[in-house]
C-alpha cells in the first residue's frame, strides 16, 4: 500500500497569551478542519487516513501531520453453493 505524509499549516489558530504561563488558541470547529482538509488533499488514488492524524503546535501556530493513503480496490469473495 503506498502511502505519502503532509503537515498541514492551520491558518487563524494561533496561541494567543493569557498570562505569563498560559497561552490559548480561540475555538475551532476540528470537523470542519478536518473537512477542509481532506478537501486539500484529495486525489483520485489517495486518501487521508484519519487514525494517523497528529496534532502540533510549532512557533504558537496549529499544524496537522498525517498519512494519506492509496485507496484499495475492495475485493470481493464470491462463493458458490451447490445443491
Amino acid at each position: 500500500m503506498e502511502a505519502k505524509i503532509f503537515s498541514y499549516k492551520v491558518d487563524g489558530v494561533k496561541l494567543e497569551t493569557v498570562s505569563e504561563n498560559l497561552k490559548i488558541s480561540k475555538s475551532f470547529d476540528r470537523k470542519a478542519i478536518i473537512a477542509q482538509l481532506k478537501d486539500t488533499l484529495k486525489d483520485e488514488n489517495f486518501k487521508v487516513d484519519e487514525q494517523s492524524l497528529d496534532y502540533k503546535i510549532i512557533d504558537g501556530q496549529l499544524y496537522i501531520e498525517g498519512l494519506i493513503v492509496e485507496n484499495q480496490e475492495k475485493k470481493s469473495i464470491g462463493l458458490m453453493s451447490g445443491k
